[in-house]
């Protein structure tokens, strides 16, 4: 159920800091890496630019399910004669990521797709468009054991996220696609 949403959050990585406010260690979960949410205000716009333009362009145009994303996908596959393109949507993502257990995400049939389809529509009726992309960008794994926009920025280039440039955030929507 669309309630479990919270369940499925990564937990932020623990810090500690000097009396200076300088961050001197971060402790890391094994399973959850380095996280800390941020406000979607916080994000650099060119990092929501960058992710909605390599991840789902017509976020906001679709309920969560976008038709023509699935269709171009199937079409893909088809021609490729394997799975080559899913079609999912950030929405759908979301879904996946955080109200299927690891078992169901790792499955790769129509009925976990359509599963997760319904999910993303509860999903979009339940949270606004800013609120499901907040949840991806503070989420989705960026590798190297970072969560979220904030753990890629300390992770790949030691700083906050405020601080990138438009070519790093360039650079991370693309480890997301990857």
């Amino acid at each position: 159920p669309i309630s479990q949403l919270e369940a499925g959050l990564a937990l932020p990585s623990t810090r500690i800091y000097d009396r200076e406010g300088r961050l001197l260690y971060e402790i890391l979960q094994p399973t959850q890496g380095r996280n800390r949410a941020l406000a979607l205000d916080e994000i650099p716009v060119h990092c929501i630019n960058a992710v909605i333009a390599t991840e789902d362009s017509n976020f906001y145009s679709h309920p969560g399910v976008d038709i023509t994303g699935i269709a171009r996908a199937l079409w893909i596959n088809l021609r490729g004669r394997e799975i080559l393109a899913g079609g999912s949507t950030i929405t759908q993502q979301v879904a996946r990521n955080l109200l299927l257990d690891p078992q169901q995400r790792a499955e790769r049939t129509l009925r976990r797709k359509l599963r997760e389809s319904v999910l993303a529509i509860r999903l979009q009726n339940a949270y606004s468009k800013d609120e499901v992309l907040a949840l991806y960008l503070n989420q989705t794994y960026f590798g190297n054991l970072a969560y979220g926009i904030e753990g890629a920025a300390r992770a790949y280039f030691g700083k906050s996220a405020s601080a990138l440039s438009l070519a790093e955030c360039a650079l991370l929507a693309g480890i997301i696609q990857n």
